[in-house]
């Protein structure tokens, strides 16, 4: 397989990272593992520069972070014959992760093989993904995720960073479906969100989606509060929405989260949904 090749997740990767879209919790998926690995050092230069324009690669914290090997980069110790994190690490990591940072803006945890991890530990690490300390970013690293709980998947975002042409412009599906609901909520006819959500396919995807949606939404209300460049999305949901009400919608598209997290039917789900954004706007 060609990796020069770029990805549509590799992709919408980068572009989260430019625009400082990224969820505080991710998945990079890749069977051959080689994607994930040219990616890691990336992204945590990207996570403990300092800098305006991250990652700057010139400055001590990103040098720091070639091999990985910055003091704000934890990398989980791996056990037994499967090579994965138990729970006793995952509980290590609980610990360690409510202690700032030593020297960045931010603490990085890399979890490899997260895909083998035992339910246990997966149950101890989905308490700490649902309500994280400010200033963290957990990079999960898996061949298959869908060997992860749903629950796990419904609170994180998702990279496959295997070579696919979900897209020919290289703009991830999941990111895509968050824009057009976003782009649906200043519209005055609430039947247009409902259309822009109705394709929700399962939780894992609505929560993929609706995590995006979040990092639209607090986009919004940074360029609207404090003047930051923002996409023309959102530039009009801030002519169009008031910032207590982005405020609200973002609480609404909490509850959602927790909501997936129940087995819940997806058409009332969709429709709950709309109608709680349409309320909040």
């Amino acid at each position: 397989m060609d990796f020069e090749k770029v990805s549509s997740g590799r992709n919408a990767l980068r572009k989260a990272l430019k625009l400082n879209r990224i969820s505080h919790a991710i998945v990079l998926e890749d069977k051959y593992r080689k994607g994930i690995e040219s990616e890691l050092e990336y992204i945590c230069r990207w996570a403990v520069c300092r800098e305006n324009e991250r990652p700057c690669g010139k400055c001590i914290q990103c040098r720091k972070a070639e091999g990985l090997s910055h003091p704000d980069i934890y990398k989980a110790q791996l056990s037994g014959k499967m090579e994965a994190v138990n729970v006793e690490e995952v509980r290590n990591i609980c610990s360690d992760a409510y202690i700032r940072p030593n020297e960045a803006a931010n603490k990085v945890y890399i979890i490899r093989n997260a895909d083998r991890m035992q339910i246990q530990a997966q149950n101890a690490l989905l308490k700490l993904i649902e309500e994280p300390p400010q200033n963290i970013l957990f990079i999960l690293c898996c061949e298959r995720k869908d060997n992860l709980l749903p629950t796990i998947l419904s609170r994180v975002t998702v990279y496959s960073l295997e070579n696919s042409e979900k897209a020919e412009d290289g703009t991830d599906e999941v990111y895509a479906a968050a824009e057009i609901i976003a782009a649906a909520i200043p519209q005055s006819k609430g039947y247009n969100l409902l259309l822009a959500a109705k394709d929700f396919k399962d939780r894992e995807y609505a929560g993929r989606v609706i995590r995006n949606l979040k990092e639209i939404i607090a986009d919004a209300l940074k360029a609207k509060t404090a003047g930051t460049e923002c996409s023309d999305t959102e530039k009009k949901l801030c002519e169009k929405v008031d910032a207590i009400n982005l405020l609200n919608i973002n609480d609404t598209l909490d509850t959602a989260l927790k909501r997936l997290g129940s087995n819940i039917n997806m058409n009332l789900f969709c429709t709950w949904l709309c109608s709680e954004i349409r309320r909040k706007k």
